[in-house]
């Protein structure tokens, strides 16, 4: 039988990630809000530090991870690449766990250290950390204590090629993501001034999301081309895949069947693909024409603080406990205009 209540805790409440997360817990009908931690903060309450959320009486603390995990039912870590490893080492056996970092995404700690530039600090937890993506891993997902999250690039471009696997002979994938994929520190590269009217492509080809992108496709890394691109608005990603495979594919039958289950991917006709479709939403929407030849060019997008991260989290809690998988999302209607 499913829990009548979750308790859910937030370590690292505050980057957009944590309070996204936050505003689809409040909306989920079987979650009680537990501890929301910062390092920044003790004891304040949130509205304090995020005025838009000056209506609820919750606090942001500064707890230890052991009470943490003792006081909730599950806890999601919002932390940083990089900094997740000894957490997530720490909390495992003591509460399940849904990581949004990068950090156990990959079951292989070389190719971790090839793309973060450190060494992995816990490579025998790896392969005992269940990939989070729920239109491809819910059964594996529902016996999960750990789970962790994919990138949002990754997210899309693995429901984009996952369709075609094992026929895909060459990929090019172009995606354009919103400033809030940076992040909430400011930078050059996310700045108004510039991102408003600018866009530049960055990580050609060395994004951190290649091997989870790979994996999904069936394919190696020198069968993709992936072009990352930075994009003059706030959320969403927009992205166009050119796939060459090795044999032709009757049109609109492979994305149907593929996701005739998958309450959260639409599938639309001749195009129509659009960011104001998804944004605030948790659909990713996908549509697919023939090109010349054995060639399909695909167009995907969705919202990167949503499907990208915390809607898939929140996806993955309801499947790790029993629940329907669109349980406190089905209602979350995509922001329009």
């Amino acid at each position: 039988m499913p829990p009548s209540s979750i308790k859910a805790s937030i370590i690292g409440i505050t980057g957009y990630t944590g309070l996204e997360l936050l505003r689809l817990l409040l909306a989920h009908p079987s979650v009680e809000i537990g501890h929301l931690t910062s390092r920044q903060h003790e004891n304040t309450k949130v509205g304090e530090v995020y005025p838009h959320l000056a209506h609820l009486d919750l606090k942001i603390t500064n707890t230890d991870h052991d009470t943490v995990a003792e006081n909730s039912d599950i806890v999601f870590l919002c932390l940083p690449h990089k900094t997740a490893q000894d957490a997530v080492a720490g909390l495992m056996s003591k509460v399940k766990i849904i990581d949004l970092s990068a950090d156990y995404r990959l079951d292989d700690a070389k190719t971790y250290e090839k793309y973060y530039g450190i060494p992995h600090n816990h490579p025998e937890l790896l392969e005992k950390v269940v990939y989070g993506l729920p239109e491809i891993n819910a059964e594996e997902i529902k016996g999960a204590e750990t789970a962790a999250n994919p990138g949002c690039f990754a997210l899309l471009s693995q429901l984009m090629l996952h369709p075609f696997k094992g026929q895909i002979e060459h990929a090019d994938i172009i995606a354009v993501t919103g400033s809030s994929g940076g992040g909430k520190t400011p930078a050059d590269g996310t700045h108004h001034p510039i991102r408003n009217h600018n866009m530049k492509s960055y990580n050609v080809n060395y994004h951190r999301h290649i091997p989870e992108i790979v994996r999904a496709g069936g394919i190696t890394e020198e069968q993709l081309n992936f072009v990352p691109t930075s994009g003059p608005f706030t959320r969403g990603i927009f992205a166009q895949g050119f796939l060459r495979l090795s044999a032709s594919v009757p049109k609109g039958d492979v994305l149907m069947k593929t996701y005739a289950s998958s309450p959260f991917v639409r599938i639309l006709e001749d195009g129509g693909v659009a960011l104001a479709n998804v944004v605030g939403s948790n659909f990713c929407d996908l549509s697919f024409e023939m090109g010349h030849g054995n060639t399909i060019m695909i167009q995907g997008t969705l919202d990167n603080l949503v499907k990208g991260a915390g809607g898939t989290a929140v996806q993955n809690m309801n499947l790790m406990f029993g629940l329907d998988e669109t349980t406190g999302l089905k209602n979350l209607s995509p922001v329009y205009p």
